[in-house]
């Protein structure tokens, strides 16, 4: 066997680098928080002076600045939003509103991303926060 087909399948064997159960943990909290954000829910961690919120307004904002630089960078060659508005106010079927809007985003996945990006500063200390409650009522008896 030559050394460049052994290199090969060492390379083909390698596996991923191991995940952390505090990397497993904030994981888990972004997929599960991204989609509550995506659903409507107001995104939050902490008690007090450590209390943390990622709010719809912060999503619509987002995905407002995401869509407006597509914009700019000339990625709208379909007057995509015009379209999208237009078909908003009824005067087109639902499914060339939810064309537009995948168009307007880049993709089917980018909503996603863009709530995880705006999750993501906050996972360490959300989940950080909730092991810690979880600690408190194991001590407690809840």
């Amino acid at each position: 066997m030559s050394a460049l087909r052994k290199a090969q399948i060492q390379y083909d064997n390698l596996l991923p680098p191991p995940v952390s159960e505090d990397d497993l943990a904030e994981i888990q909290w972004l997929e599960a928080n991204a989609e509550n954000l995506i659903r409507g829910s107001v995104v939050s961690w902490g008690i007090r002076a450590d209390r943390g919120e990622v709010s719809q307004a912060d999503l619509y904002k987002a995905v407002q600045d995401h869509v407006n630089q597509r914009q700019i960078d000339g990625e709208d060659k379909k007057d995509a939003l015009g379209q999208l508005v237009i078909a908003a106010l009824g005067y087109s079927t639902s499914s060339l509103m939810m064309d537009m809007a995948i168009y307007l985003l880049g993709s089917k996945t980018a909503l996603k991303d863009i709530a995880l990006e705006l999750l993501k500063p906050h996972a360490a200390k959300a989940v950080a926060f909730q092991e810690e409650q979880d600690r408190l009522e194991q001590r407690c008896g809840f």
